[in-house]
């Protein structure tokens, strides 16, 4: 019974881990693009156009108008997501297929049985999100 306890653990931490890289990610971009968003506001307020001086770093550091260079610069938007959506269908399928064929040989929920289904889950969920941003990405 620990041992089971100790490999759910591990897989929640790997799990966990996977989904805490990606969403820091996300926050610190956000961060930086709000702080950026603060100093152009400070010129908004004071009814002045913020110099070439200061849009310029704001704009290398914020991300606005970088242009996509190297591997997969002329991949669309849409054709990117449904990338990640078909990466996503894999994972889904493989860990519900462990989980099933586990579930099938033992008949009883394990561990690794909870976990293979809490990550179908998760891959599910990206995929629905991946879906819905191809479905309103531009085409170009």
């Amino acid at each position: 019974m620990e041992s089971e306890i100790l490999k759910f653990f591990a897989l929640t931490l790997i799990f966990g881990t996977g989904f805490a890289i990606p969403v820091s990610i996300a926050w610190f971009e956000h961060r930086t693009r709000t702080r950026a968003l603060d100093v152009l506001r400070v010129y908004a307020e004071r009814g002045e156009d913020p110099p070439p001086s200061v849009t310029q770093p704001l704009t290398a550091v914020s991300g606005w108008g970088r242009k996509r260079e190297g591997i997969g610069a002329h991949v669309s938007a849409r054709a990117n997501y449904l990338a990640h959506a078909a990466a996503n269908t894999i994972f889904t399928i493989g860990l519900t297929g462990l989980a099933w064929w586990r579930f099938s040989a033992s008949g009883e929920a394990g561990a690794l049985v909870i976990s293979a289904f809490l990550g179908a889950l998760f891959f599910a969920a990206a995929l629905a999100a991946q879906l819905v941003y191809a479905y309103h990405a531009p085409a170009r």
